[in-house]
């Protein structure tokens, strides 16, 4: 299949466009697709949607993408190029929206923040239990 499945013009066309055309061309569904690369059910949907945010782990997103391709004979030259493609400019607009929104600060400079789950602090507060706890036997002998 290969550089079959797009024609020459597909230059501007997104990762997830290329991996759906050729999956379809090889009359696969979603869930074989996912089967066969052993991913849960949802991933296909996602990675054809460019949704890479949405995966459990995003910074895999490439490997996968390459698996897919691999799975749908696509060149992975040019898949791997519409990846980088779209995620420097999903780079470019995270870093725009992070500018506009960092009021008070030098213009140019990008504030990243990190949402602490409910998870981290329950953690943080057993913690801080345990070593009072034993800091308070450690000072009572018996």
């Amino acid at each position: 299949m290969g550089d079959d499945v797009l024609p020459e013009s597909a230059q501007g066309v997104s990762p997830g466009l290329m991996l759906k055309t050729a999956r379809e061309s090889l009359e696969l569904s979603q869930r074989e697709a996912a089967d066969t690369l052993n991913w849960m059910p949802g991933y296909v949907a996602i990675m054809e949607a460019d949704d890479y945010a949405a995966l459990r782990s995003p910074s895999f997103a490439r490997g996968y993408v390459k698996a897919f391709g691999r799975l749908v004979a696509l060149d992975e030259d040019a898949l791997m190029r519409a990846f980088d493609s779209l995620q420097d400019q999903d780079d470019t607009e995270s870093a725009e929206s992070a500018e506009s929104a960092d009021t008070g600060k030098r213009p140019g400079t990008a504030v990243l923040r990190q949402k602490t789950g409910l998870g981290v602090m329950v953690g943080l507060g057993s913690l801080s239990l345990l070593i009072a706890a034993l800091w308070w036997w450690q000072g009572n002998p018996r």
